[in-house]
């Protein structure tokens, strides 16, 4: 984060991705900045994940820049050669015979792996509560040929991402003819409370043609359909997008479905990591998985992401609601995860 950056607040009783969970091998060290914080990740020997904040106490050179010793139970760092095991501590160091200094310590965060995913607990480790991690294992049993996975760092506040993803009228205009039928635009959305951590907002719609992605794929073409797209979002940041259609008047299970996450973690006040992953009850095999992947590839990095960063281009380093934004109809799920978000960190703050 430059000197220029606003200095952001972020709820930190929660948890947020920090990967896939295969993006981590044993012997291996993944750096990651998260909530402007460097960390460091790596396996422990029973295949645990250990999370360290990445600039060792000597000399504050990143231990990411170092490797991995013990058969994967420490890091050393690369400038003088102290190591570090999963807890922080020093566990061995090559100077003054072996004598190690009480204040050679490095903090330790909560990660664990769950449902294909790389959680970290951004508080107290002593803290961290299992169970505010939502179920996502839904994704775990997908068919290889009906899975779609990526990661797309985004240059835009997390909650901007957030917002895109909770108001999808937008599909109609900047994913028209691909993903949007214009059906989204003209649905009512009904937005419901989970909790203080939860809200899932419902657009239903009948009548109208899929978009090609699904029409496609229906048992009759160009006809009018039920469609349903509901997206539950989960504290900080993080989103699973249910959307299909079937011919108008028969069951869901006679249409097509798909499930998707959608995760965001702010690395800074500018920058975002932003995973996405999906299947889907259609179209499984390599040719059809290959040109959806294609599909989606291009309408998050080439429509969205493009989209999402020149808002934030236009808005500075200025505050949200400071600038007083026009709301619409559609709105209303976002709005709401805003106001939500936003007394979560007010109340956590008045805690501290």
């Amino acid at each position: 984060m430059t000197d220029k950056e606003p200095k952001m607040n972020y709820l930190r009783r929660a948890w947020y991705v920090a990967g896939y969970a295969d993006e981590l091998a044993s012997e291996q060290l993944l750096a990651r900045t998260l909530l402007d914080e460097p960390l460091v990740f790596f396996r422990r020997p029973d295949g645990s994940i250990a999370a360290l904040l990445d600039r060792c106490p000597h000399r504050f050179a990143p231990l990411s820049a170092g490797k991995i010793c013990d058969n994967g139970a420490s890091v050393q760092c690369g400038y003088h050669g102290l190591r570090f095991d999963g807890s922080g501590a020093c566990v061995h160091s090559p100077h003054a015979d072996g004598a190690i200094p009480k204040a050679a310590v490095v903090k330790a965060y909560s990660v664990l792996e769950r449902h294909g995913l790389l959680w970290f607990w951004a508080d107290d480790a002593s803290e961290a509560d299992e169970s505010l991690i939502p179920d996502y294992s839904k994704l775990n049993g997908a068919a290889e040929d009906a899975t779609v996975r990526g990661y797309l760092p985004t240059g835009c506040d997390y909650r901007l991402l957030v917002d895109n993803i909770l108001d999808l009228t937008h599909v109609d205009y900047l994913h028209a003819g691909t993903l949007g039928s214009g059906a989204m635009t003209r649905a009512k959305a009904q937005v419901t409370d989970l909790g203080e951590r939860g809200v899932r907002i419902a657009w239903l719609s009948s009548g109208d043609k899929a978009p090609a992605v699904f029409d496609n794929s229906l048992r009759q073409q160009g006809q009018p359909t039920d469609q349903w797209t509901e997206v539950t979002w989960t504290a900080p940041a993080n989103m699973m997008l249910q959307v299909g259609a079937t011919l108008a008047g028969e069951s869901r299970q006679l249409g097509v479905d798909s499930l998707a996450l959608h995760l965001a973690t702010p690395e800074s006040a500018g920058r975002t990591h932003y995973w996405y992953w999906s299947t889907r009850t259609f179209g499984i095999d390599p040719h059809a998985n290959a040109a959806i992947k294609a599909l989606l590839e291009f309408a998050f990095s080439q429509q969205d992401k493009p989209m999402l960063e020149a808002q934030q281009g236009r808005m500075g380093g200025a505050e949200f609601w400071s600038l007083k934004p026009v709301l619409l109809p559609g709105d209303a799920g976002a709005v709401r995860v805003r106001r939500r978000l936003d007394a979560l960190i007010g109340a956590e703050g008045a805690e501290r």
